[in-house]
This record gives structure tokens, sequence and C-alpha cells, in this order.
């Protein structure tokens, strides 16, 4: 019995130490974070994968900056502080705006943002085309 807990206080502690792993990178540093992100590609991966610290309350964030300039960047992150209602949201300033996109999975941080106002144009036109489908 003394064996079987050790086991699975070994095993627990093994989990905890290992965390969800998320992309971290910035386009504005490397162009190879930019979308299209080529997750498959195991020298992106090489370069881009960190473990994050805080296993309990991590998270992978994806942002996608568009700036007045009509530069766009993205940065995919570890997060520890999340937006609880929504997956996916923007915030908008004066003369930016940023689609945000969180998510709970190993390397899930890869794919491109959906931004809302795409997700609302598809929800109001698709019943008007399904009518005449």
């Amino acid at each position: 019995m003394k064996v079987f807990a050790t086991c699975i206080t070994l095993l627990a502690l093994s989990g905890a130490a290992y965390g969800i792993q998320c992309f971290v990178c910035n386009s504005k540093m490397d162009s190879a974070c930019q979308d299209e992100f080529n997750y498959d590609s195991p020298a992106l991966q090489e370069a881009f994968t960190q473990t994050c610290d805080n296993v309990t309350e991590a998270f992978c964030r994806k942002s996608k900056i568009y700036l007045p300039s009509g530069e766009v960047r993205v940065v995919r992150e570890c997060a520890y502080q999340r937006r609880e209602i929504y997956d996916c949201y923007q915030k908008r300033s004066e003369d930016y705006y940023i689609d945000v996109c969180q998510c709970d999975e190993d390397l899930c941080n890869s794919s491109p943002v959906l931004t809302l106002s795409l997700a609302s144009a598809l929800a109001v036109t698709l019943p008007f085309f399904a009518r005449f489908l």
C-alpha cells in the first residue's frame, strides 16, 4: 500500500511540474511568428515552445494587434489572468485594436484569430443564405 501511495504522489508531482505548453513569440521580433504560422514545423516548435510557470492558472493566449500604420503584429504567450466570459474578445483604443483568444490545450495558440466582426457577420448572414439553399 505504501508503494502505491508513493507512486501516486510521484505521478501527481511530476504532472504538476510540467504545466501547459504554449507558443511564445512576437512577430515584431521574429517574422516567423506572424500568421500564417507553420505550427507543424519542428524548427518553430523548438524555437517558440515554452512551458508556462504557474501550472494551475496558466493558459495560452494569442493577440493580433492592428496598428494605425496598417502593420499587424501577432503576440503568442503564456498568460495568467483570464478574461472569464469569452474565449475570444476584442480590445479597442483610439488608434489601435487587438483581437485576443485564450485557450487551455498545449500549443493551442498557433491558429489564426477569428475576428469578432467576421464571426458576427457569419452569424447574421448564415440564416439568410440557408433560406435560399
